[in-house]
């Protein structure tokens, strides 16, 4: 569960003392869903002039693997996951088949141990306990987010609904924007949007707004994804930066890949022996 029940209930209620965040574009506030606005949107993801940023499809790997760097620069943040120090050095396995995950430290302290999730069945391996399921919100939060922002780029034709919202100049670049949601095109307290901005002239993917509902519903973020590099033929960010707003000269919590592969076995559903430090 959260550290901090005084605390989760002060962020409570702060929340509903905030207005619900809205993150659909001014051309869409006043529409509904529009089936040509869908097809347009579609073809700026998956039709981009650079073909390589073309988004791959995750199911034809069925089970992908990241070794990537946690870098938290916001304590307040970093206060709400099960991670500790402000950097955290982690192997990040996904199974698509199974809808699961784990995540092993691969540093520090917690060296060795690994934290999962089966569908939204949050659970931990350590070397004294085993495969334990622990009911943790804390960590079904941490891992989901993290999941998330992994495998965005290649899973935006996923969305329900998805509608283009046109072509806008920020920040000295230009973009055509995309709208993203699930249930229905108005904002609600239950469903999170998205907004992304993919680069003109490339088609990559250079930011993403995005909404928290769990945890906070006033809260507006941005996804920054940089650092393109080829994958199996396919152009994927590694480098991916959450920040407060697009003008932030610092970022909230950043995830820097350093290697992607197929996993040679898959993931194990028996309890690990693993060996941590004393």
């Amino acid at each position: 569960m959260f550290r901090s029940p005084v605390v989760f209930l002060f962020i409570s209620i702060f929340s509903i003392s905030c207005s619900l965040a809205d993150l659909r574009p001014p051309t869409l506030q006043k529409e509904g869903f529009n089936p040509e606005l869908k097809k347009k949107g579609l073809s700026v993801i998956t039709n981009p002039p650079v073909k390589e940023l073309t988004p791959g499809n995750w199911k034809d790997y069925k089970q992908i693997q990241f070794v990537l760097k946690d870098v938290w620069h916001s304590k307040f943040f970093r206060f709400f996951t099960p991670i500790k120090d402000s950097e955290q050095r982690l192997r990040v396995y996904l199974d698509f088949e199974k809808d699961a995950m784990e995540v092993e430290f691969l540093g520090g302290e917690k060296k060795g141990f690994i934290l999962g999730l089966v569908k939204k069945d949050p659970y931990q391996i350590a070397a004294d306990t085993g495969k334990v399921f622990t009911g943790d919100d804390e960590v079904r939060v941490y891992l989901e987010s993290l999941r998330l922002y992994l495998t965005l780029p290649w899973r935006l034709t996923e969305f329900p609904i998805v509608q283009y919202a046109g072509p806008v100049q920020k920040l000295g670049q230009d973009y055509e924007v995309v709208y993203f949601t699930s249930v229905q095109t108005n904002a609600t307290p239950d469903t999170d949007q998205y907004v992304g901005y993919f680069e003109k002239t490339s088609g990559a993917l250079e930011w993403m707004e995005f909404t928290y509902r769990e945890l906070f519903s006033f809260y507006k973020g941005v996804l920054k994804f940089g650092y393109y590099e080829v994958w199996n033929d396919k152009q994927y960010p590694r480098r991916i930066s959450i920040l407060n707003s697009f003008e932030d000269p610092d970022f909230v919590h950043e995830i820097r890949i350093e290697k992607m592969e197929i996993p040679k076995q898959p993931m194990e559903e028996e309890d690990k022996v693993l060996e941590l430090p004393e």
